[in-house]
């Protein structure tokens, strides 16, 4: 039988390695909390206390009573929006143009759900090209979300994910009409 070790245990005998020591600065996001706000010029989220936030006059009024200078800058996904960049993509194939406003409903209410926990998490642009509909999120795993719950919203359809190594998810979901559609081109 096995005996357990314990993590210092481990380290010392070689078991695990050591784990990085981050700095503060590392583990922290954004990096150190600022004595200003910082306003999103473009979406109107606003950036304090290492976080940012939904729009200043839903927040509490702690925040408000404290005299801070106010920043105009874009807030990381909407500089990803301006400079097309993105982490998620969802490629959804319609097959069945009737369920074309259906599957863009499902889209935009989890666009809108993800937008409520965190005001990052969003779709940053859509390309439509007819019977295939092309999403750019600013998360990966919002890609994974939106995929999933179509597939579960829609039954019959076909869902495959791909992750690149450069933190980029690639979603595709095939919307069948019924069961004799072929998704072979997904």
């Amino acid at each position: 039988m096995a005996k357990s070790l314990s993590n210092k245990q481990a380290i010392k005998t070689g078991a695990i390695g050591r784990r990085h020591q981050r700095s503060r600065k590392e583990e922290s996001e954004f990096g150190l909390a600022g004595k200003e706000f910082v306003l999103c010029s473009d979406c109107g989220s606003v950036y304090f206390d290492k976080a940012w936030h939904h729009r200043l006059e839903e927040e509490k009024d702690v925040h408000l009573k404290t005299d801070r200078k106010i920043k105009f800058e874009l807030c990381p996904a909407c500089k990803m929006k301006k400079e097309k960049l993105f982490e998620g993509e969802l490629i959804v194939i319609i097959k069945d143009k009737d369920k074309k406003a259906d599957v863009m409903n499902t889209i935009k209410n989890s666009n809108e759900q993800a937008r409520e926990r965190d005001p990052m998490d969003r779709i940053l642009w859509t390309e439509d090209k007819g019977n295939e509909v092309r999403i750019f999120t600013s998360e990966n795993q919002l890609a994974v979300r939106i995929g999933k719950k179509l597939e579960s919203s829609f039954p019959g359809s076909k869902l495959k994910i791909k992750h690149t190594g450069e933190d980029i998810a690639r979603v595709y979901i095939g919307v069948i009409r019924g069961p004799r559609d072929d998704l072979n081109e997904i």
